[in-house]
């Protein structure tokens, strides 16, 4: 019986938010990039020993002979493989979804390098190997564990593809398989690009079986369903045995609108306020650091930067303390190296380091409250929107930078959602602190 998928996202939502989750990213999710599936990387090399038909194949043990039939040379195999993924794929809207998304840790099967791409401008720290495996990471890094390899490492032969490969996991990457154990007991696993037929679920369950035994946590597979196919349907079952949950989805589009819903969810009841660094503390600024500072399951995050944002954050912890509400689950902090030299401020050529800088902080944001600001200001707005954010400006002063934002279609798209008629309202001048506060309250309701 497949799962409600509005339940499933609130309650995995809230798994993203406390950092108990984690996603596990197989061949599906490229396909929209047009990179060949498992069948089209091995075909040419199945149908020169005879194998033409591969549907239904256990595709490990084909790639398997292949191998077996080239004396055990696996270069020419690896070589193919790695020529066909590296012809100028892009990242698509599926991995999009997943780089906007507050997680810190990745799981993949793939060999290719889209995860990577999409996180381009971020920190990531890409692990293919038992050597890799145990590097720290830091708070602002994202972990891309390549489970089964990568083909533009310099360990190709490491690259998990064949039945020998599968049965050796173990023993080879001895450290990988312990991680996993470890991520299998602590996280719940979202299984993305994965379909019934797809050799390598099949033996990530039984890597898991072996590793965890019952003493998982829930985890989730989403796929498309197959009416009417019984073996489909003992399939799912026998997946809750393992651990695995199946929510089914008609087509791979709802996916998509799954991955976007958990983006926003995943970051919370979050906030960022931000605004120039020269304003002085403002009435406007009080009321609404103190309006959002009421909700008790509001979370402020605090950029550290000067003049209208320092206003709001000190605003939002006097008025937590004069509560008396538990301030620690209330506040988060982001360095923000970019304060640190006052002509960094007035530099343009360092707006693209501010953004990449920003990145951390606005991948945790749900909604960004901008008041009037110059071009620094712009800049966290405009990599606010490019990652997901609900941006609600609370502009009143025209000759600013910030108010040519106010014709940006992203923004106004997603504030219409909640307002139709609020960015009229800010252009006319003639929206108040309390239009602000109920519009944030519509959004994180």
């Amino acid at each position: 019986m497949s799962v409600d998928i509005k339940h499933f996202i609130e309650d995995y939502a809230q798994k993203l938010v406390s950092g108990n989750a984690a996603y596990f990213v197989g061949a599906g999710i490229s396909i929209d990039s047009k990179l060949p599936n498992w069948i089209g990387l091995i075909k040419t090399f199945t149908e020169k020993i005879g194998i033409s038909d591969l549907d239904g194949k256990d595709l490990p043990l084909m790639a398997q002979y292949v191998i077996n039939e080239e004396g055990g040379n696996r270069g020419p195999f690896i070589n193919s493989i790695s020529d066909k993924l590296k012809k100028g794929y892009s990242p698509n809207k599926y991995h999009d979804a997943i780089a906007k998304t507050n997680l810190k840790t990745i799981w993949t099967t793939n060999y290719d390098n889209l995860l990577e791409e999409v996180f381009v401008k971020a920190t990531i720290d890409v692990k293919f190997s038992d050597d890799s495996i145990s590097r720290q990471v830091v708070d602002s890094q994202i972990e891309i564990i390549k489970m089964h390899g990568c083909i533009y490492s310099s360990h190709r032969d490491d690259i998990v593809i064949s039945q020998s490969d599968y049965e050796d996991f173990f023993i080879k990457k001895p450290a990988i398989a312990q991680r996993l154990r470890t991520d299998l007991l602590q996280k719940s696993f979202l299984f993305i690009g994965y379909g019934y037929d797809d050799p390598n679920i099949k033996n990530i369950i039984t890597e898991a079986r072996r590793l965890a035994g019952n003493n998982t946590l829930q985890h989730y597979l989403i796929t498309k369903d197959q009416p009417g196919s019984v073996e489909f349907n003992l399939w799912c079952r026998n997946l809750r045995r393992n651990g695995i949950r199946v929510i089914t989805i008609e087509n791979y589009s709802k996916l998509l609108e799954i991955l976007e819903s958990l983006s926003l969810k995943s970051r919370g009841k979050s906030i960022f306020v931000s605004g120039s660094h020269n304003s002085k503390s403002t009435p406007d600024a009080v009321k609404l650091a103190k309006g959002l500072a009421i909700h008790s399951d509001y979370v402020l995050n605090d950029g550290q930067s000067s003049g209208l944002m320092r206003t709001v954050s000190n605003t939002f912890i006097e008025t937590i303390i004069t509560n008396k509400f538990d301030i620690n689950s209330r506040i988060n902090f982001f360095p923000n190296p970019y304060s640190a030299n006052p002509s960094f401020a007035n530099d343009p050529s360092l707006l693209p380091l501010l953004k990449q800088w920003r990145i951390p902080l606005l991948r945790a944001t749900h909604v960004m409250v901008a008041f009037d600001g110059g071009m620094g200001t712009q800049a966290e707005m405009e990599a606010a929107l490019d990652l997901g954010c609900i941006v609600v400006p609370y502009f009143q002063n025209d000759s600013m930078d910030t108010w040519t934002l106010l014709d940006n279609d992203m923004l106004k798209s997603r504030v219409s959602q909640f307002d139709p008629d609020f960015i009229n309202k800010v252009k006319s001048k003639a929206v108040s602190c309390n239009e602000v506060l109920t519009l944030v309250e519509q959004i994180l309701k």
